[in-house]
């Protein structure tokens, strides 16, 4: 009876002991491939000390987004420990630069930007490039091509935003984010602010292992 009460005790000590999990609020721009990517990530990584809440602001404004954002933590019980917002420039440069501030002046953590869009994340798992493009339709050709080029897409298939495009490139990563810090460093130096092409979703992504590599 005794070593019984005293295992109880210290079930109970131990409970009361453990930490919260941290919670990371993250709102995506699109309603398919940025959130079908994230998610996909999440469930990858299976974070067991991290909640990840993922929600859509359903495209538009980038201002919206991080509206939604503002909206969203209001309504959670549990604060979140941190926010990212994770939007386009869509050649909406007055739009982009508020929501920027917007973001800032809420306290969250750096806008997770792209110029022109998400889609230059999925270029660089392919190749490095600091080509300017026009507008996304422009990226999303580009990409198309070399999913056609590496065979993971019939040739006939045109770009897709509900494809699965994590598991689809996961394989080449971390070539990606070598290729996005290697373009975010070039323009640093040459001190060039909201660059075409430019993106930051790899320091999300980053963020997001760093979470899994802290797991025991």
């Amino acid at each position: 009876m005794s070593r019984r009460g005293k295992s109880t005790d210290k079930l109970k000590r131990n409970r009361g002991q453990r930490k919260p999990r941290k919670l990371i609020l993250i709102v995506v721009e699109g309603k398919e491939t940025e959130y079908n990517y994230f998610n996909d990530l999440k469930a990858e990584l299976r974070l067991p000390t991290t909640e990840i809440k993922l929600h859509s602001g359903s495209g538009g404004d980038p201002c919206q987004i991080v509206e939604k954002a503002n909206s969203y933590q209001n309504q959670m019980t549990s604060k979140p420990d941190e926010i990212f917002c994770v939007f386009d420039h869509d050649n909406k440069p007055e739009k982009y630069e508020q929501a920027i501030k917007k973001a800032q002046d809420y306290g969250f953590e750096d806008s997770i930007t792209s110029i022109p869009c998400f889609e230059i994340w999925l270029l660089l798992h392919f190749r490095f490039t600091t080509r300017s493009f026009q507008n996304c339709s422009e990226v999303e050709t580009q990409v198309q091509r070399e999913l056609v080029n590496t065979s993971s897409v019939n040739k006939t298939t045109n770009y897709e935003k509900s494809q699965d495009y994590y598991n689809l490139l996961k394989d080449k990563l971390n070539q990606a984010i070598e290729n996005a810090e290697r373009l975010e460093k070039e323009q640093q130096e040459m001190g060039q602010v909201h660059a075409n092409p430019s993106t930051k979703v790899h320091l999300l992504v980053k963020k997001l292992q760093e979470e899994k590599a802290k797991v025991p």
